[in-house]
């Protein structure tokens, strides 16, 4: 490796460091400020995503291009319970009863919270429409916003064999994107909640058969091991 290349990776690492350092310490404010609550929860999911950098322009993918939206999602419980509830409010009960029976539907195939599942069974998303569209797009995980790649061939070549691949991608632009659900893991652990990254569709499945489960994590109760990645 040359030498300018080294200061560079070193540089970015340094960068990502203080990045993740100031949204520890923005979220461990604002949390501090207005207690941990749904839409407290809510509202700092909005804010870190509206400080999500753009993906360069050239990545590959494009609208319609889903072969990373068939791989394990995992997320924080607070993305899991703001999205589930943002669903809920935003959703239509024949939309809702919709996306629940395909998240139970997937969850019948297999155990949805190893990779092997994901890459044998070719499952899709539940939220993928047969366009090949997020339906749930506006609010989706920080791992679907990290997903991305440089050559969609290495995509289809994973999807196709049914293995995990190695993606080229923008690496600092993937670390400062997955780098939000860690924060929130980190903080959440730090107060003393039950805290770690959980399986996307097992832990929907739960909230579906039982929506208490957010108000008694909420009371600092571990109640997502069974989606525990």
């Amino acid at each position: 490796m040359n030498k300018g290349k080294s200061d560079m990776e070193d540089r970015s690492r340094q960068l990502l460091a203080a990045h993740v350092k100031k949204a520890r310490t923005l979220l461990g404010q604002f949390l501090d400020n207005h207690g941990v609550r749904l839409p407290v929860l809510g509202k700092a999911m909005e804010e870190f995503t509206s400080g999500v950098f753009e993906l360069p322009e050239e990545a590959a993918c494009k609208a319609g291009c889903a072969y990373c939206c068939h791989l394990r999602v995992g997320v924080s419980i607070p993305e899991l319970l703001v999205i589930f509830y943002e669903l809920r409010a935003q959703t239509t009960p024949e939309g809702l009863a919709y996306f629940r029976d395909r998240i139970a539907g997937t969850e019948a195939k297999g155990n949805t919270l190893t990779e092997a599942f994901w890459h044998t069974a070719q499952a899709p998303c539940p939220f993928l429409n047969r366009q090949g569209r997020c339906l749930i797009y506006a609010i989706r995980p920080f791992s679907c916003r990290a997903y991305h790649s440089t050559d969609v061939a290495v995509c289809k070549q994973g999807y196709e064999e049914k293995c995990e691949v190695r993606v080229p991608c923008f690496p600092l632009y993937r670390a400062t994107t997955d780098m939000y659900s860690s924060v929130f893991i980190k903080v959440l652990a730090e107060k003393g909640f039950p805290s770690y990254q959980v399986g996307f569709v097992k832990g929907l499945d739960l909230l579906f058969k039982d929506d208490s489960l957010s108000g008694r994590w909420l009371e600092k109760k571990d109640v997502f091991g069974r989606a525990k990645l």
